[in-house]
């Protein structure tokens, strides 16, 4: 059990190495120290944000031996905000770190020999204002509104910055700036959910959002209310160019899990002869059908599954040679994982917004004689401890 109260500082801490989440890796007290803030080769003093009998969680205050990485951060709520954790290193800094973690992942956890992990390659692109999609925490002071993002390792509010999240488009930091006071009513769950669409912000739980148009062929997506779609605008295009170099030539069915709002299928579907897409989410199953249906493409169905459950026979005489996977971070239920041991497709394609889950998935997949053919480190969210992987799977 952890607590949050009894804040202390202890300062002399060595930082050691980078550890994955953003933080890094200090000893005192005959615990382990993850340390916000930090660079390794520091001594820095902390202020205790949360501990337990073996762990405790720290965001630097002041430090000496300062690295010759560091820099000034360019935003006043870092590093009390939760939302960064690298804006004190440069961003290649940042890049150059999320590779090598993302590599150590790949040899401890899914046991792969260096032999057998391809280079990793990085998409990356601007690192400020990319952001389509942001979840503002509104608390209420005085029955006044205050818009921010929560501190590390807490519920409690640190303020929206003056000068604008720099994650946001200029457009919906504006938008935060002028609407806040006016505003009556946020969502249930205390949150204030906007979405940029077409230059305009949008409230997306109360309302479906248009994406795109992207691609050559100029495609948009329907996004019903409160649905998932991937966040960073300026990767979004590359990102499905990637996995559209992945279809092999006259691919036949395709079985993609996890298909949301059909954000994969749409993207591939002139380079599929049937697909069959399954989803949780009834309101992304429709929107799925009814995106699939305004492109024209009568070769893509979606249907609405509980992956978490045992499968159905039925997808086994599918005939599918490619899978699709791009599952919620807690990663490829193991029910997926026994039928792609069953089935054998010959080619899979998984799109991980959690690399500690597709680490462990790929060590089960390997067992099923999978290796990966190409890494894409995809730097969806620069700036904070999160990053996407796609990987290419062969038989």
């Amino acid at each position: 059990m952890s607590t949050e109260k009894n804040h202390r500082e202890i300062s002399g801490l060595v930082v050691e190495k980078w550890a994955n989440l953003g933080t890094c890796i200090s000893h005192a007290e005959n615990k382990t120290v993850f340390v916000k803030a930090a660079v390794p080769g520091e001594t820095v003093r902390i202020r205790t944000d949360k501990e337990n009998s073996k762990l405790i969680w720290g965001t630097v205050v002041s430090t000496e031996n300062v690295s010759p990485f560091r820099i000034a951060s360019d935003c006043s709520a870092f590093p009390e905000c939760g939302g960064c954790s690298y804006r004190h290193i440069p961003y290649e800094e940042e890049l150059r770190i999320k590779k090598a973690l993302l590599q150590n992942s790949f040899l401890y956890v899914s046991r792969l020999e260096p032999s057998q992990i391809p280079e990793i390659e990085i998409l990356s692109g601007p690192s400020n204002g990319y952001r389509n999609t942001a979840q503002i925490k509104i608390g209420l002071k005085k029955g006044k509104p205050n818009a921010g993002f929560y501190k590390e390792n807490s519920n409690s509010l640190v303020l929206f910055p003056k000068e604008g999240c720099k994650h946001l488009p200029s457009e919906m930091n504006e938008y935060i700036r002028k609407n806040l006071e006016s505003k009556k009513t946020f969502s249930k769950k205390g949150d204030w959910r906007l979405r940029y669409s077409f230059g305009k912000i949008l409230e997306y739980d109360k309302q479906e959002v248009k994406i795109g148009p992207y691609l050559p062929e100029k495609l948009e997506w329907s996004i019903p209310a409160d649905g998932f779609t991937q966040v960073n605008r300026f990767l979004l295009e590359e990102w499905m160019l990637k996995i559209r170099s992945w279809i092999p030539k006259d691919c036949g069915p395709v079985l993609e899990f996890y298909s949301g709002a059909g954000l994969i299928s749409l993207a591939i579907g002139h380079l599929v002869t049937r697909l069959s897409g399954y989803e949780l989410s009834n309101s992304s199953v429709k929107a799925a059908a009814s995106n699939a249906k305004n492109i024209g493409y009568s070769h893509l169905e979606f249907h609405t599954l509980d992956l978490n459950s045992s499968l159905p026979k039925k997808l086994g005489s599918f005939g599918a040679e490619l899978c699709i996977l791009n599952p919620p971070r807690a990663g490829a239920s193991s029910s997926l994982l026994d039928f792609l041991d069953e089935h054998k497709p010959s080619r899979v394609i998984y799109s991980s917004c959690n690399p500690g889950t597709l680490a462990r998935d790929l060590g089960i997949l390997k067992n099923s004689g999978y290796k990966p053919k190409e890494i894409i480190l995809t730097d969806f969210f620069p700036r904070t401890k999160h990053f996407e992987v796609l990987v290419l799977l062969d038989l």
